[in-house]
């Protein structure tokens, strides 16, 4: 039974008050959002806190999840963000026992992002190099998630007619990702591909086009209805993109980083190079600098020298 805010019982358990939570939700947010949910509350959050009721939670129970989520070999950014669900349910249900103020305070402070790996100036060379002798539309794909930072679902998502060669520009309208399906029963599959727009408003975007690859891309044109990386009218996926950049890497000898260091490369080397962060905010598809600076942000040994050096 679904119960106001402010009304609890103090015999609720936790389980049941995530489930209420995830009831309210799902009409108001996107799929992917609402399975990700799903996802962090019933893989992370409920097998450990859900029997425990509510008016009981402290603390020490987020201590020992976050513990067992690190024994099992969780990232920290998963983690951090299973915490930041919880806080905000606890918050929603007006969670007030004796030890409410204590657990949100700990969900804030309990984990941190990781800042990820970003490659290397003549490692990021290396790698367009190798992808301009390769040039197909992969290839191409991925350097243009290097000179525009655009999201490696986004790239999915990317059609022939949002490619605008006459005007050297493109349009972010749509994002490709997989999630849990909703509605698995035996015989259907546990997970789906999703094709929706992207996250916010200011994700929705237009960006130039690298006046380096105007050229490529007219050779491989398609026609409009087409996706951009497989030339036909069905999309590809993430994890596809990730294994060939994966193989991008060994063929140019170099150590293991995430597609999203790209991402994260191509706004750090932007700030650093003196572009404005609300420009680099825009064509990241941001809701502010700050986040864009938050996010992406990070410290060279270079630039700590300088500073140390300064006086």
């Amino acid at each position: 039974t679904m119960r106001k805010r402010g009304t609890m019982n103090n015999d609720l358990k936790t389980e049941e008050m995530c489930e209420n939570w995830l009831i309210q939700q799902k009409a108001k947010i996107k799929k992917s959002t609402y399975a990700n949910y799903c996802y962090l509350i019933r893989k992370l959050i409920e097998p450990k806190l859900g029997e425990i009721d509510v008016m009981k939670l402290k603390k020490a129970y987020l201590e020992q999840l976050v513990l067992d989520l690190q024994e099992r070999e969780y990232a920290d950014s998963t983690i951090y963000s299973a915490l930041r669900v919880l806080k905000t349910i606890l918050r929603k249900n007006a969670v007030q026992n004796e030890n409410y103020e204590e657990m949100i305070h700990h969900c804030y402070l309990t984990v941190h992002r990781l800042e990820s790996k970003v490659l290397l100036e003549d490692e990021s060379a290396c790698i367009k190099e190798y992808l301009l002798q390769k040039n197909d539309t992969y290839a191409l794909g991925i350097l243009l998630c290097r000179s525009t930072g655009i999201r490696i679902g986004e790239l999915c998502g990317l059609k022939w007619e949002d490619i605008h060669l006459d005007t050297g520009i493109f349009e972010i309208k749509r994002t490709v990702s997989r999630i849990q399906n909703d509605n698995y029963r035996e015989g259907l599959p546990k997970t789906m591909l999703y094709i929706r727009t992207p996250k916010s408003f200011s994700s929705i975007r237009t960006i130039p086009i690298p006046d380096f690859l105007e050229n490529c891309l007219k050779e491989k044109r398609k026609p409009e209805d087409c996706y951009f990386l497989t030339g036909t009218t069905r999309c590809t996926e993430p994890r596809n993109v990730q294994k060939h950049f994966k193989t991008i890497l060994k063929h140019c000898n170099l150590s293991d980083y995430n597609f999203h260091s790209l991402r994260h490369g191509f706004a750090s080397s932007c700030l650093e190079s003196g572009v404005e962060c609300k420009t680099v905010s825009s064509i990241l598809g941001h809701s502010s600098t700050q986040i864009t600076m938050d996010l992406y942000v990070h410290a060279t040994l270079k630039q700590k020298a300088k500073c140390v050096n300064m006086f």
